[in-house]
């Protein structure tokens, strides 16, 4: 028993050492080091699930200190190379801190990374006036969008109507974000189903009252694409019959 109870300790000991050895490499690991294996992974691309399943804090030696991955990130975003910018975006959005804010800031008019900039700035900051007037420069700059990008301007809009939400947002604020959003609805968007989806998910009111039904009326009379054109006119006919006068604002 005694044996047993030895061979824990030892165990337990070694344990320790192994944990304070592995610990002090990590804070001895230079900045240089860092970024070499940030870029390394930002760089490197697996075949299917065997990317989806990358971790970047499970691949590099960042001492558990987040804001300095971040702050490498960053760094890292800021150069020619589209590929690298672009995966380095993608990865602040889930490490970047109050302190990458200016850099994404100057980001969100980039056409290659404004959805992901945008994104990371409400998650980080949530709903302010700076964020929504950011969320509105990035619409602007997409609009037209370039191709493939029509879906991930909905996106955005999305992450602000669900951010708009949040317990913590003054009542002003969030109005202010949701009048950029039916802004954004009635003069931009192309994906119409999955915002009306997000309004209505939040706000009972909204399914049947004026203010949808200025939205899709708006939206039809600019055109909206084949694939929504059906969902549009459906739900204006709705409104319309439900009667019109009796809608809410």
């Amino acid at each position: 028993m005694k044996c047993n109870t030895q061979k824990r300790r030892t165990y337990t000991v070694l344990s320790i050492a192994v944990a304070v050895i592995v610990s002090c490499q990590a804070d001895t690991y230079t900045d240089e080091e860092l970024r070499h294996d940030v870029l390394k992974f930002l760089t490197t691309r697996c075949c299917g699930r065997v990317e989806a399943r990358r971790v970047l804090t499970k691949e590099v030696h960042f001492g558990g200190d987040t804001n300095r991955l971040a702050r490498i990130l960053a760094e890292c975003a800021q150069t020619n190379d589209e590929r690298v910018v672009e995966s380095a975006l993608d990865q602040l959005e889930k490490y970047g801190t109050s302190e990458q804010l200016p850099f994404l800031y100057s980001c969100a008019t980039n056409p290659l990374v404004g959805d992901m900039a945008v994104k990371t700035v409400l998650r980080i900051e949530g709903v302010t006036s700076n964020s929504v007037a950011l969320a509105g420069d990035y619409f602007a700059i997409m609009n037209p969008p370039p191709p493939g990008a029509t879906q991930t301007r909905d996106d955005v809009c999305i992450k602000l109507v669900d951010a708009a939400w949040d317990a913590s947002v003054p009542v002003a604020t969030r109005e202010y974000a949701l009048s950029a959003a039916y802004a954004f609805a009635s003069n931009i968007n192309q994906c119409h189903q999955w915002l009306d989806a997000a309004f209505m998910r939040h706000d009972d009111s909204y399914q049947y009252s004026c203010r949808r039904l200025s939205v899709f009326r708006a939206a039809l009379l600019r055109g909206v694409n084949q694939y929504s054109r059906s969902y549009v006119t459906n739900a204006i006919n709705e409104l319309v019959a439900y009667p019109e006068a009796n809608l809410p604002d």
